[in-house]
Formats: C-alpha cells, structure tokens, sequence
C-alpha cells in the first residue's frame, strides 16, 4: 500500500474517492470534477489531456477498471481501489446502523458497486446532476448519499439524497423508459412511505426533485408525470412534503434559489408578493402563523382590507379578503389546495361564518393553464389566478383571471370578481409554440 500510495497525489486520491462515492464516473466528469482547473491553484483551466494520462496509470495499477458504454470510457473501482479508499479514508471494517438496528460493513465492496450495463446511464445522469450542482460551488454545509449508501430511510429508497438547511432533497432520475403503470407504481410506493410511522417521526422536509432526462421531448413527459403523480398522490401533499418535475436545469435551478435566497443574495419571489398585495390596499398577514384558523392548512399569505373600525371592507358587493400562495416552480402543494378547496370551505364556513376566495401567484400564465388543465383543475369555484407581473403592474381586479375550459382567460371588470373581460386563449398559444418546437401534444 505505502509504494501505491507514493504515486498518487492527494488529488489523485480525491478523483478515487468520488469514484467510490458516486460508483461510477466518465472520464469527463472525473475531469470536471478533479483535474480541469491547474493544481496551482490560480483558477487556470486545463485540457483533459493530463486527466487521461492519470486514468491509465489508475489502470495500470489496477486500482480503476474500464467499462465502454455508448462511446464512453466508465470507471468503476477494484477491489484494490476500494482498499485504497478504505485505508486513506479510514473506512471501518463494521458499523452498527442507528436506523436498522443492526450491524453491517462499514464499506462497499467493489462487487457490490457494480452496475449492470442497462442502469449506467441512469446512475451517469444521477452523477451529473450532483456534479454540475457540486461545481456550482455554493457557500454553504451540504451532504449527498448515493442510493446505495442512502441508511436514513427504511421505507423508501430514492436515487439520491441531498441534504442541506432544513430539507432533504429526494433525487429521481426518470430515464423516460418508465410506463405510465410503472410511474403509478413509483407513487404508490411513495404513498406508502407517507403513510408509514417513519414518515410521521421525521423533522426535516423532504422535497423530492423529479428530473427528466433522455428525452427529446421534456414537456410531454413532464405532463405524462404529473399527470400520474396527481392521480395516486395528490392528497398526501403538504407543507412537508413537496415533489417538483422537470429538467435538469428546472431543478437546479429550485436549488440555486433557495440558496440565493436563503443566503441574502435574491429577493424571495413570496416577499414580492406580499409588497404587491400591499400596494393593492391590502393587510398581509403570513399564514404560517394562522394555520389553527385553516384547519391546519398553511398558505403563503391570509390578506384582506379593512377600515378604521376594523372590519373586513366589501367593495362591489363583494369582501375583500383572500387566502394567497405562490405557484413558483409549480409546487403540487398548491394543487393540492386547489383541488380540496370546496371541502376547505366547508370547514371556513362553519369557522368563520364564511368561504374564502383562493389566489393563486404563478409565473406565467401558460405555466398555470398546463398544469391545471393536466389535473383537471381549470374551473374551480373561489379561485384566482394571477402572476407576480399583472398582481404589479395592473388595477386589482385586472391583474386576477380565471381559465375556462377551452383555455380562455378572463379578468374582471371591478373589485366585485362577477363581470369577466376576455383576453386571449392561452390553449391556442401553447399550441402555436409547441408547433414551432416540433411538441406535439402530450398524452397520459
């Protein structure tokens, strides 16, 4: 061990380790990661050539081993390399698991992190996601855990986990090769997990990101996923247990925000929505602190506008207080809400001796009317749509619409939210750009 060790540099061993850590990787992505910038330390980039030279000597040592796959050169460690790993890192011999109850190898043996040649493009897109989050190089403590040594949970087993602030981040590769009975499935097992007693005793969030690959066509088979998880998980949904779809891209980009946010470095998109409310005339108040009042369901926001006296202002016939939440990266908590909004109010009614009328705050439009018409959700009594840049830019009752279900939008013509105005069809605007971008229509 001490003359393999004398011919490796602590970089070279760190190279190793993520191999170990992530059971395989590409030749570009052990460059990406270890050897694209200069050893000096001076941020200068580098050609791979240097990269390659140290992968054959790993070879010749026989601490790596090389699979082909689909043009590419994939290293898995050898039983040497995991001893190497071992003695460097101080991997123990066994470990006793907390959450199993059981003792277990403190380690994987190589055998034990192979992978079959049909799962390793799965395994290199779980790899890249992680990768080009790792070189994002966020300030901040994070822990990630391969599927395989994921020990925290028992009852489900997500691709990867990704730990950091206050939520562990369930990580999904969808290769696209899943059938709409099989994504059933997945949820089913899903529901399951929430509905055991390990998930009653959890403290931290889990949000799951559910990340689209192999596809030349994300949208449709973000719809085909959403469709499916609406119809097996909807209701198990809430504010501790969250599911985003989409790309790659998407869902680095939900991480990257929370960080900026977090960090001071991004206005939240919530804060713009509570200073726009305001400019409305409207008291914001978080609703986080009235969930006792909504029968143990938290909203973004509980806003009204009311007098001198106090009381709850009706202007048009109608009073003026809403429930408020954000549809930013198309949350299915919100669906959720949407969808048991009729039942909601059944208990508003008795409590307060009303119903509420519900807002919701999107992105766009169109981002609103595909997930909507997807869960059948498109005409819903007391509920509003609007987006961060009507709620700020238009009068009240302008900046509000509602869908109908043949995609047309309409707003209102006062504060009463009774006289529509039509705008525009948005069905027919998806359908002009997805015709542009060769999408057809989605299918589920």
């Amino acid at each position: 061990m001490g003359e393999l060790l004398k011919s490796l540099s602590n970089r070279d061993i760190e190279a190793l380790k993520s191999i170990y850590d992530h059971r395989c990787l590409t030749v570009n992505q052990i460059y990406e990661l270890h050897y694209k910038k200069s050893a000096r330390g001076n941020g200068e980039i580098v050609s791979d050539a240097y990269c390659k030279k140290k992968i054959s000597e790993f070879l010749e040592l026989g601490i790596v081993e090389k699979v082909e796959h689909l043009g590419e050169d994939v290293m898995f460690l050898t039983t040497k390399g995991v001893d190497l790993i071992r003695h460097c890192y101080d991997l123990p011999a066994n470990i006793y698991d907390y959450n199993q109850g059981v003792i277990r190898r403190g380690y994987y043996r190589a055998s034990e992190l192979k992978i079959t040649p049909k799962y390793i493009s799965h395994q290199l897109k779980l790899n890249q996601f992680l990768i080009d989050f790792k070189l994002k190089e966020h300030d901040i403590y994070w822990k990630y855990y391969d599927e395989k040594y994921i020990s925290q949970f028992r009852n489900i087993r997500p691709d990867g986990l990704l730990t950091m602030f206050d939520v562990d981040f369930f990580i999904e590769i969808d290769m696209a090769t899943e059938s709409k009975k099989q994504l059933y499935d997945k949820w089913d097992n899903y529901r399951r997990f929430l509905d055991s007693q390990e998930y009653e005793y959890i403290e931290r969030k889990i949000v799951v990101l559910f990340i689209i690959e192999n596809t030349a066509n994300p949208q449709a088979r973000i719809d085909l996923v959403k469709h499916t998880l609406g119809a097996r998980l909807m209701d198990k949904i809430d504010s501790n247990f969250e599911i985003y779809v989409g790309t790659k891209e998407d869902m680095l980009g939900i991480i990257d925000e929370k960080i900026e946010v977090i960090n001071g470095k991004k206005k939240d998109f919530n804060d713009e929505i509570f200073t726009a409310m305001a400019n409305h005339g409207f008291s914001v108040a978080l609703g986080e602190k009235l969930k006792n009042i909504f029968n143990g369901i938290e909203y973004d926001f509980y806003c009204r506008k009311i007098d001198e006296n106090n009381h709850v202002v009706i202007e048009n016939n109608r009073i003026q207080e809403f429930i408020v939440d954000s549809y930013k990266l198309q949350p299915f908590s919100v669906l959720k809400k949407i969808a048991f909004l009729s039942l909601s109010n059944v208990y508003f009614s008795e409590k307060l001796g009303r119903k509420l009328s519900y807002i919701v705050v999107g992105e766009s439009e169109e981002s609103l009317y595909r997930d909507l018409k997807i869960m059948d959700l498109l005409v819903v009594d007391n509920v509003y749509y609007t987006t961060l840049d009507r709620l700020k830019n238009r009068p009240f009752y302008k900046a509000l619409f509602q869908f109908d279900f043949l995609g047309n939008i309409h707003s209102f013509k006062d504060n009463g939210l009774d006289d529509r105005e039509f705008e525009f069809n948005v069905a027919e605007q998806i359908a002009e750009k997805e015709k542009e971008t060769n999408y057809g229509a989605s299918e589920y």
